[in-house]
């Protein structure tokens, strides 16, 4: 013998007093015959007789009608069947119900007349498949047990050829279902089912594997039936079955199968090098055939075992998240497809966490990583496993569930709740929050695709409004989205129709009032009579794209009339423009700065970028990285809004820029809301420890400015010094 065979046998029992097991079975013989002397003369005759190791079981029938019935409702091995009874072909015809209606081609007929030449022996054999044709004066005792032995071991070859056919088309279809089988548990469930119905048993077995990895620990349960169905996915010394788990233990030890009287265990090593055990209460000695069939049936198991494991490993590749062990968008998209067929009601959330990049980008892939397994955990452990909870892209979550609507605000408010305070990951204290959006299947769509749909629109409203916090979707959200994708589709071509207007605020120095400068405010001409600002269409010009050829064309015309301005009036003025993230991550941002300068002959010095506070800390690495070469160029950078964002000094530290412009937001309430001077003096003092200069935007009034110059800011812009105005405006008042 060989390791590598699939299948070897061991012959000898197991020691040990010998099980409980089935007697064979007697041959059973129907007599018919209308003489009652015919019936207890042949009993008589055959009392006692064993044929081949088994006893005779007689019944007796005395019309050929009657026999119908019996025959119908039992199998026979062999009839005893006299030719005439109530008619005298009533025999004869009895044989063609029982070949051709019954299709019974096994049971060997022995015909017995008292009439002899009554019917061509000959023809009558042939037309009939008779085992034989005796007169009933010739059939002694001796004849009598010599012609059913005959009749016997035809009907047992028969019978064989008859199991081999059905077994080997047993094994055929069997195996072609089985290798359609995906998953490796259902595959071993279907494996003990077949080779019980097979050897014709009591599904009462188990399937065990080893690992071929060397000390991956014991043989564990992949399947089980009948008295083993609940031990799935245990070590086999679990099963609490001394006999199962010894024989089982001997198998894999000895790479060999075995066979008892009443059980079976069959060694199967699959192509892969993993060991199998396939466990069987038979209760009977199977015999050689039955054996000789195992070993056909168990080639495909070996086979179809590792095809199993395949299916699992590819489901596994395309449907789940391989950082955290979570289902990916391809296996939700599934579930909730499956829901909507079913007609179930359920709650769609779309969560996601906040500065998730700034995390990433500060302190590597691998705390990032650890994040999102972080929040899986998080998640799994506020929404239980009732949920379906999915991680449906880089640092995006979704869930499905099925609780009433009061039931998921508590386990949201119980989710934000833990994300109160910063998890510690090596030492790193990080800032865990999540933005959430729900929708309901199917008061928010008909579709399922809809409502995932609706659920996106509303953790984007979550986003505008607050970070950290969880949006419902009604149809005011709905209704925004449309507008949104009207003004989108109108702003499309807003530069080839020369629609968009640029307005200049001015920029003054604080202590003397001169302006050294303007910020470029860009304005959307929709119509004749309606001048947008800009908070109503560029965060739509953002999410669709449409702000890189509209900030490229807003560069292009604020450089073009600072050097039209210099030329009219011969004064520098510095011009800041304001970009968006969507305009720093385009690979084509810096040559395209590049190309204005080059192309207006703008002085870089003279030119400065602003860029939001929230953005800085979005993306801190790859910004800074593009915002270095800028500065490289000689060109200046400001943090737009600032006192917004959540900076820190050695946040700061790490930027390239040149001036922080303090939001509007603090100047507002500066001379009546102390947090406000508190917030602007922090601004300026920070500024000028890193060597920066800090600008106040939104001043108005005179005090504001008076406290501004206390507390020693360097520039201002805001109404005070001028409304945003068209070019000709504010040369006409300033420049003139």
């Amino acid at each position: 013998m060989h390791d590598e065979d699939l299948l070897q046998f061991l012959d000898d029992a197991e020691p040990g007093p010998p099980p409980a097991v089935e007697p064979r079975e007697s041959w059973r013989i129907l007599i018919v015959d209308d003489d009652e002397e015919i019936h207890r003369a042949t009993t008589f005759a055959l009392r006692g007789v064993r044929l081949f190791d088994r006893g005779l079981r007689f019944d007796s029938a005395f019309s050929a009608a009657q026999a119908r019935e019996m025959m119908a409702a039992h199998r026979y091995s062999c009839v005893l069947l006299d030719v005439v009874m109530e008619a005298d072909d009533a025999g004869l015809e009895l044989v063609g119900y029982i070949r051709d209606t019954l299709a019974d081609r096994a049971v060997r007929i022995i015909l017995r007349t008292g009439q002899p030449g009554y019917a061509p022996e000959l023809d009558v054999v042939q037309r009939y498949d008779i085992n034989d044709y005796k007169a009933k004066s010739e059939l002694t005792s001796t004849r009598l047990i010599t012609t059913l032995a005959s009749a016997l071991r035809s009907y047992e070859q028969i019978r064989t050829i008859e199991a081999n056919r059905r077994g080997l088309e047993e094994i055929i279809g069997a195996a072609s279902n089985l290798l359609a089988v995906q998953a490796v548990g259902r595959f071993s469930s279907g494996v003990l089912i077949q080779i019980c119905s097979l050897l014709q048993t009591p599904d009462d077995g188990v399937v065990c594997v080893q690992s071929a990895v060397a000390g991956a620990g014991p043989a564990r349960v992949l399947a089980g039936s009948g008295r083993f169905a609940a031990f799935r996915g245990l070590p086999v010394e679990e099963v609490g079955h001394s006999q199962l788990v010894a024989d089982v233990e001997r198998v894999l030890a000895r790479r060999e199968s075995f066979f008892a009287a009443d059980r079976a265990a069959l060694y199967i090593r699959s192509p892969r090098g993993e060991a199998l055990c396939v466990h069987i209460t038979t209760r009977k000695q199977l015999s050689d055939l039955d054996r000789k069939l195992l070993e056909l049936f168990s080639i495909n198991i070996a086979v179809g075992f590792d095809n199993a494991h395949l299916f699992e490993a590819l489901e596994d590749l395309a449907y789940w998240d391989r950082l955290t062990r979570l289902p990916n968008r391809a296996a939700f998209e599934r579930e909730i497809e499956r829901r909507g067929a079913e007609d179930a009601r359920f709650s769609l959330v779309v969560a996601d966490i906040d500065n998730f990049q700034a995390v990433n980008d500060g302190l590597g892939h691998e705390i990032g990583d650890r994040t999102l397994q972080a929040a899986g955990a998080i998640m799994r452990a506020v929404f239980g496993q009732q949920s379906f909870i999915a991680r449906i892209s880089a640092d995006t979550f979704a869930l499905l569930h099925e609780g009433e609507q009061a039931d998921l605000e508590a386990r949201l408010r119980e989710l934000a709740r833990r994300l109160e305070h910063n998890i510690e990951i090596d030492g790193n204290e990080i800032p865990l929050s999540m933005s959430l959006g729900i929708a309901r299947f199917p008061q928010h769509g008909a579709e399922p695709s809809v409502v995932f749909r609706n659920a996106g629109i509303a953790l984007k409203q979550a986003k505008r409004v607050s970070r950290s916090s969880f949006q419902f979707f009604d149809d005011g959200l709905e209704r925004a989205l449309q507008r949104r994708l009207q003004t989108i589709r109108e702003l499309r071509y807003s530069v080839e129709r020369q629609c968009l207007k640029l307005f200049y605020q001015p920029q003054v120095t604080l202590a003397s009032g001169e302006v050294f400068g303007v910020e470029a405010l860009v304005r959307w001409q929709r119509s004749a009579q309606e001048l947008v600002p800009p908070l109503s269409f560029i965060p739509a010009a953002e999410d669709s794209g449409l702000i890189v050829a509209m900030g490229e064309w807003i560069l292009r015309e604020a450089c073009r009339q600072q050097q039209l301005w210099t030329r009219q009036t011969g004064r520098r003025l510095r011009m800041a423009v304001n970009v968006s993230m969507r305009q720093l991550k385009d690979p084509d941002f810096v040559p395209m700065l590049r190309g204005v300068l080059q192309e207006t002959s703008v002085d870089p010095s003279m030119l400065e970028l602003e860029v939001t506070e929230s953005l800085m800390m979005e993306d801190t690495l790859g910004l800074s990285r593009v915002l270095q070469q800028v500065r490289e160029m000689g060109t200046g950078v400001a943090i737009d809004d600032f006192g917004t964002g959540y900076s820190s000094l050695s946040h700061l530290q790490r930027l390239p820029i040149d001036r922080l412009k303090i939001d509007r937001a603090f100047i507002t309430g500066l001379t009546e809301r102390a947090e406000d001077q508190v917030i602007a003096a922090l601004v300026i003092n920070m500024g000028h420890l890193l060597h920066l200069r800090v600008i106040a935007e939104g001043v108005e009034t005179p005090a504001q400015r008076e406290q501004l110059l206390q507390m020693g800011c360097d520039d201002a812009q805001g109404y005070l010094f001028g409304r945003p105005m068209p070019a000709e405006d504010l040369a006409a008042k300033l420049l003139l």
